[in-house]
């Protein structure tokens, strides 16, 4: 939480959208070189290599003709609670602006003064809705998805979530043939942020992020940033431009790399006045405020000059030149009968038991109604398995199919399948009919079972990892542990984007009918906040056992803050546990471990605080005390000195309450079924009562049972 009060904290002076732009790509960028400092080297050698690129292309001009007009093929993924709101009038607006703006078309382009006129640039750069899928479907160029009621995205990681399926956003198409723009609601009052290729960004986060109300010039758009200018602006940043103050904070120290830009303090907001002066250019004619790479509202935005233009072409023609050749604007040519497997969606990764069944997506991409397609598979390179599909799938239309069962060892598999004879005709484009998979069978454990992640190998052997951010998630350290050489952990001090989800999960343990299991472990953890702090939300550590390959889970231990810490006083370097700042903790798995063979998920839940380190994991089984397995109820220890544990085999689904009485027949205290606990277990306490004879009176929804119990000193 403290990296949203520190971005407060660096723009107060600009609270609110509605009356001062905000952009979050230098600040996501900065964010992303603290979390990874490796990543600065790689933007300054790709800032170096822009210059020199520029400079060539200043020179290439002089000598050259006029650079080639090139068509860049857009997706716009309009990621709202309501994605009707951004209608595709107002997509087709912003398009309109964009190519009249990057072409120097734009007809405010005449309000640039005089004295910049000859500076004003023309990249020479159109755009389109894609008129073609990466699949060579036909497509509007726009994709809907629907997200949960009032959600926001943080510009934290370039609003990394709006830009996956998996956490409630859309899957870029492919970087290398499309522009992919995606259209939400951010969070911070900011109207967008970019992520450049080349700054060290994963390629299928590449692209930019507008607030939906600054997008286009009609429908959901708001006022003040109604032009379109925003779009224009982040697309800016794509293509390698700065801010024209060189975000400095208001020196000036740094430019923004571009040679006919006025050098400039800091940025402009509203619509001032020509000539603006300021403390880095102090005399006429001023600062560049209506260049798009500015903060002045909309209507104020007029030009690229020639030098951002030959930045942007460079990085055109040198870093995203596979733009320059895709077809993702020419409308694709359909087939009659055309059969295609999407993908295969089960298996994949670790499978939890030797049975597979493959379930794949069948599309059709044929102008004709699917009716009949033959599908195989194959697993490495085994015998062919077939199966004769038979159904009414309309043109441009999927359906999952379920194919023939079969089984396997232990073992790394790859498994292929693909279509043929749809309709009984020859497949007209045999290039999407095939999909693959790999997935993996590893070998069970039994109990005990040990894990000091003592070995180089991360996960240990049968292990898995859950990462759905592709972020940060479970490591192994050396050098760090209990007692030992490594231990596994989160680097939560550098998570920067809250409730993240990472699983570190176990092989698929047999218990082998265990009369009951339990959980051991060690843990280390710290906070960057005050640990008295009222209302903070804090990581989180679990215990989840599943039964089912992590279909669903139970959890078992939920720790946070001063419960789980073992450093009692904040940190704000990363934490690193001493000797004393471990702690041994256990859970009990009886109950899941009498449903038959199971795994254990370690589950960190990132809320930017500190570290958490886990080792030596041990679970164990103990045996059941020979009274409690035959009668399915326990009273102990009786006699008793004060405390009284009743200890079931299983649960009665029929049990009320449990009551004591003593021998005159007076109620004494009594507990309710649903406060049995960890171990099957409701505890009594009698150490303030007279010795004597007393009675546990268990009561069932139609019957009851008495057990005498004595009190003894």
């Amino acid at each position: 939480m403290r990296h949203y009060f520190l971005a407060l904290v660096t723009f107060f002076y600009c609270t609110t959208a509605i009356a001062q732009r905000k952009c979050g790509t230098a600040e996501a960028l900065q964010q992303r070189v603290k979390e990874i400092p490796s990543l600065q080297k790689i933007i300054t050698d790709n800032e170096a290599r822009m210059m020199l690129g520029q400079q060539r292309q200043q020179l290439r001009a002089r000598v050259e003709a006029i650079p080639q007009t090139v068509t860049i093929p857009v997706v716009v993924h309009i990621v709202l609670d309501n994605p009707a709101l951004v209608t595709d009038a107002q997509v087709a607006t912003q398009i309109d602006v964009l190519n009249r703006d990057y072409n120097a078309l734009n007809p405010d382009i005449s309000q640039v003064p005089s004295v910049w006129q000859s500076l004003i640039g023309n990249s020479r750069i159109n755009f389109c809705l894609a008129q073609r899928t990466p699949g060579d479907e036909p497509t509007s160029g726009i994709i809907r998805v629907q997200t949960a009621a009032g959600q926001s995205f943080s510009i934290s990681n370039a609003a990394a979530d709006a830009k996956y399926n998996s956490a409630g956003g859309s899957d870029a198409w492919d970087h290398s043939k499309y522009l992919n723009i995606w259209v939400t609601r951010l969070s911070g009052n900011y109207l967008g942020v970019a992520a450049p290729p080349g700054t060290g960004y994963p390629v299928e986060q590449e692209g930019v992020v507008v607030q939906y109300t600054a997008f286009g010039t009609t429908g959901s758009v708001g006022a003040t940033y109604n032009l379109g200018r925003t779009t224009t602006h982040e697309i800016g940043h794509y293509f390698g431009l700065k801010h024209v103050w060189g975000d400095d904070n208001g020196t000036c120290d740094i430019d923004d790399g571009i040679t006919d830009t006025p050098l400039q303090g800091d940025n402009t907001y509203g619509c001032p006045t020509f000539p603006r002066l300021d403390n880095c250019t102090r005399t006429a004619p001023g600062i560049m405020f209506m260049n798009y790479m500015d903060y002045t509202d909309d209507a104020c935005m007029h030009l690229f000059t020639t030098g951002q233009v030959d930045r942007m072409r460079y990085v055109l023609e040198n870093i995203t030149a596979s733009l320059i050749n895709s077809n993702g604007c020419v409308p694709p040519s359909m087939a009659d009968n055309d059969a295609s497997l999407l993908s295969i969606n089960t298996p994949g990764g670790k499978i939890c038991d030797n049975h597979i069944t493959p379930v794949v997506t069948l599309r059709n991409r044929g102008a004709n109604t699917l009716t009949t397609v033959k599908i195989w598979y194959q697993v490495n390179s085994g015998a062919l398995t077939a199966y004769d599909w038979t159904g009414s799938l309309a043109s441009l239309q999927q359906t999952t199919v379920t194919l023939p069962s079969s089984s396997v060892v232990i073992g790394n598999y790859n498994l292929k399948a693909y279509t043929q004879s749809p309709n009984g005709q020859p497949d007209g484009n045999i290039t999407n009919d095939t999909a693959n998979t790999r997935f993996r069978y590893d070998a069970e454990a039994i109990l005990p079972f040990e894990e000091g992640f003592e070995d180089d190998s991360f996960p240990p052997p049968g292990w898995d990892l859950y990462n759905p951010d592709h972020s940060f998630t479970w490591e192994r350290i050396r050098n760090v542990g209990r007692n030992s050489s490594a231990s596994a952990l989160v680097r939560n001090l550098g998570y920067n984007t809250n409730d993240q989800t990472d699983d570190l999960i176990t092989p698929v343990i047999d218990p082998l009918g265990a009369d009951s299991v339990f959980l051991f472990f060690d843990v280390a953890a710290a906070v960057y906040t005050d640990p008295a702090t009222s209302g903070n939300v804090w990581d989180t550590l679990q215990v989840l056992v599943t039964n089912d390959c992590r279909q669903t889970g139970q959890v078992l231990y939920s720790k946070w803050g001063r419960d789980l810490i073992t450093r009692p006083t904040a940190i704000q370097t990363e934490f690193t546990p001493t000797a004393a700042e471990w702690r041994r903790d256990s859970v009990d798995l009886t109950a899941i471990s009498h449903k038959g063979k199971f795994q254990v998920a370690f589950r960190n839940i990132s809320n930017s605080e500190n570290n958490i380190y886990i080792d030596n994991i041990n679970i164990v089984t103990r045996p059941v005390n020979q009274i409690l397995r035959e009668k399915g109820i326990m009273v102990n220890p009786n006699p008793t000195d004060g405390i009284v544990w009743v200890t079931f085999l299983e649960v009665p689904e029929d049990l009320l309450q449990v009551s004591i009485y003593n021998v005159q027949g007076q109620f004494i205290m009594s507990r309710p079924a649903a406060a049995i606990g960890a171990g099957n277990r409701l505890t009594f306490n009698l150490v303030n009562e007279p010795n004597g004879v007393y009675f546990v009176k268990l009561i069932y929804r139609n019957r009851a049972n008495t057990i005498k119990l004595m009190k003894v000193r």
